[in-house]
């Protein structure tokens, strides 16, 4: 039974020897097979979990005895924290069942609590640092996009629950803090069936942390470089003596400065759940996060790479074009509850919903043009007052189980899915008179001051987005080695924006997105796959004249091979893939005019590449990841599009307990991350343009670990650790953006 969880004392039903069981089988086929002959009964007492049990020892009591049972968890294990482990086996993320990471036919990832904690990973933009294939691209101080494959990630999940990008403010809100969640599962490819619109590149599925049935508690301090403090806690357990109610309670404080003069970033997030156990089948989870970020000094774009003539200028990375009064202040609320119920034939029914609110109170300085190359001179400024909102509301429903058909077990799952994402966004006018000079941009101090902001409103924009999707899926166990695949969702999206008064509304009725794909175990390590998945993107582009972009379609196709070793502790896997787009969005312009980016439509796209992935336990001592993504991306014309992403990169990390150094109580590790090199052409007026190309870097990092006791240890990190100068974005605004610098901290973490 593989992937099934036992927990038993040694008691008479611990004590009976089982049958063995082989092949593909339902937990409950797997189970009965199991005990047969045995005297022992089993049935379902929660959601995933079979209790086993002996007879009652005296038939009819009122207080009748039951012996101690041995409880078996009929469905993978949905947590990684306390593990230890760099992986996980099992995921739902892309087709609704939990399949494990060899049975699903797609290119997957997760980055763990223990390589979160190994690797001291508290940011989104650190986790995804960490993943496969997935390249960090920075607009500025507050704005981070994500890319897989060449395409950037808009499709987000909250433990499985689809999270319309709309939600987001689009504004120093991309960066969440990490001590929420328990770990993150990354499903490269198209991921329609579960997502419904969204780009091929990846889908990411944030799983939180939920209470525990023992008590846990936790705290952390930490000092960074450049200047900066964390402090952490958490504690979790259950609340009454059955332990039928369970909560959790944690938080996290955390102010940082960083690469940029004068930038400050200060953290506040909070987090509480609750579980309760409704009789022996049914689990209701309740729980509400927030976190508030007050940035200071922030920027809006990046720094001219060239001056007016042409000439390239070698800013230092510390070098802000922002000034002390500027500030991004952001509230983001969420809240989730939830209900699971297992029926008598072990079938599993779920309901979630979720609520996230988030606002944001932004002042920004804008410096932009193109300094002459002596004076410096030729710059101009403007600044910016905005306030943004963004609310979602997201239900999601499924049944899934187990079911019989031609003398071969088999799962199924049916579900739906309906969202509403709301944002507006004002921004406010200011008196042209009170707008200063830069002057010489070279020795640019911060200086520019804070124009005279008025309460007049001269952007208003208001839009919602709804999206409803029915789904379902199966895995056919057509032979004990060969398992199809095979699912379809239909969905209706519609959304509606008014630009100051300017109303633009689209739908789109019943789009399918079908998914096809097979597994076949080559043997007990190894197993070969193939899928099909659909593309289906509403565009929420303007081409010059104001009209929004046609939705756009494909299909990726994908072919590999993955292997779990050493009983699953470590899983490696081997994939080539092709993505074909039609009617793909290609960034033009910006039109200051309208204050809109102008969009036009490539005919057709396509994406070949492959990738290699393992991470896992090597040994006991010994943890590693390793990655590395091909791709190359062409227009209908043959012509290679989104230059700006790298075309190769590769990814590596470790964590090695020492032996017999200082007890055994020491540990080491480090990582790196290297991308080939990419280009951007800059137009720098209608009579020049340049092009700038950014060699392969690699950056490195460096981790210890030193146990003081069996319940503390202090945790060392040094990111960037050789101070490599690189860009983490080119071309928005015709700006770049650097990299961070080296940082370092130093942690005491303790558990009691």
């Amino acid at each position: 039974m593989t992937g099934l969880a036992v927990t038993y004392e040694e008691t008479t039903a611990a004590s009976q020897r089982a049958n063995p069981v082989e092949g593909r089988k339902s937990a409950a086929e797997a189970v009965s097979e199991a005990l047969a002959g045995t005297g022992l009964e089993w049935r379902w007492t929660g959601p995933g979990t079979i209790t086993i049990a002996a007879p009652r020892l005296i038939e009819g009591a009122a207080d009748g005895v039951v012996l101690d049972a041995i409880t078996v968890s009929a469905a993978p294990a949905t947590t990684t924290e306390d593990s230890g482990s760099w992986t996980t086996e099992w995921m739902r993320s892309a087709t609704g069942m939990p399949l494990s990471q060899r049975e699903t036919p797609q290119s997957t990832s997760a980055i763990t609590d223990a390589q979160m904690k190994d690797r001291n990973i508290t940011t989104l933009t650190e986790t995804m640092d960490a993943a496969t294939g997935v390249t960090v691209q920075t607009s500025d101080s507050e704005r981070t996009g994500y890319y897989a494959r060449g395409f950037q990630i808009d499709s987000f999940q909250l433990d499985g629950v689809p999270l319309p990008n709309q939600a987001t403010v689009g504004y120093g809100d991309s960066d969440p803090d990490m001590v929420l969640y328990d770990h993150v599962e990354i499903v490269r490819g198209a991921t329609g069936l579960m997502q419904g619109a969204g780009e091929p590149g990846a889908s990411v599925n944030f799983i939180r942390k939920r209470p525990t049935d023992f008590l846990r508690r936790e705290v952390s301090a930490a000092m960074a470089y450049p200047l900066g403090a964390r402090v952490e806690a958490d504690v979790a357990g259950p609340l009454n003596e059955s332990g039928t109610v369970r909560g959790r309670i944690l938080g996290a404080i955390d102010s940082h400065e960083g690469t940029l003069d004068g930038y400050k970033k200060d953290k506040y997030v909070g987090y509480g759940a609750l579980a309760f156990d409704l009789g022996d089948a049914t689990v209701v989870n309740l729980g509400v996060s927030h976190q508030a970020t007050r940035t200071q000094n922030v920027t809006w774009g990046g720094i001219p790479p060239f001056d007016s003539a042409g000439n390239f200028i070698d800013w230092p990375i510390s070098f802000n074009l922002a000034a002390p009064w500027t500030h991004v202040d952001i509230d983001r609320t969420e809240a989730f509850a939830s209900v699971e119920h297992v029926f008598d034939n072990g079938w599993t029914g779920s309901l979630t919903a979720t609520r996230v609110r988030t606002t944001g109170d932004l002042e920004l300085a804008w410096i932009g043009g193109l300094p002459e190359p002596e004076t410096g001179l030729g710059m101009t400024g403007s600044g910016a007052r905005q306030e943004r909102t963004g609310q979602m509301t997201s239900v999601a429903g499924a049944l899934n189980g187990d079911f019989e058909a031609f003398g071969r077990p088999h799962q199924f799952v049916v579900g739906a899915t309906g969202s509403r994402a709301d944002n507006t966004y004002q921004a406010f006018g200011f008196d042209p008179e009170s707008i200063a000079e830069i002057g010489n941009v070279y020795a640019y101090d911060g200086g520019f001051p804070r124009p005279a902001f008025t309460p007049d409103v001269i952007v208003d924009m208001k839009g919602d987005v709804s999206e409803y999707g029915l789904y379902g899926a199966a895995q056919i166990n057509a032979t004990d080695r060969l398992a199809l695949i095979g699912g379809v969702r239909v969905s209706w999206w519609e959304g509606r924006e008014n630009w100051d008064g300017v109303v633009a509304e689209y739908s789109y009725d019943a789009v399918l997105t079908p998914y096809a794909g097979f597994t076949y175990d080559i043997d007990d390590v190894y197993t070969a796959y193939g899928s099909v998945t659909s593309i289906y993107k509403p565009q929420l582009y303007q081409d010059a004249d104001g009209a929004f972009l046609d939705p756009r379609f494909g299909y990726n196709y994908e072919l590999g091979v993955k292997a779990g070793f050493f009983d699953g502790a470590l899983y490696a896997s081997a994939a080539v893939f092709q993505t074909d787009q039609r009617d793909v969005a290609e960034y033009v312009s910006f039109d200051p005019a309208t204050g809109r980016s102008v969009y036009a439509m490539i005919d057709g796209t396509t994406t070949r590449g492959f990738e290699l992935e393992a991470a896992g336990a090597l040994s006991e001592r010994w943890n590693a990841s390793f990655g590395y993504t091909y791709r190359y991306s062409e227009d209908a014309d043959g012509e290679e599009i989104y230059a700006d992403q790298p075309r190769s990169s590769l990814k590596a990390a470790t964590s090695y307990r020492v032996p017999n150094v200082l007890d055994d109580r020491l540990t080491v590790g480090g990582a790196m991350r290297w991308q080939s090199g990419t280009e951007q052409l800059f137009e720098l007026s209608d009579t020049l343009e340049r092009t700038l190309r950014q060699k392969a870097y690699a950056v490195f990092d460096l981790n210890a670990t030193y146990d003081v006791t069996e319940q503390s240890m202090l945790v060392l990190s040094v990111n960037n650790v050789l101070d490599e100068k690189y860009y983490r974005s080119m071309g928005f605004y015709n700006t770049v953006v650097h990299g961070d610098g080296v940082a370092a901290e130093l942690m005491l973490r303790a558990r009691f």
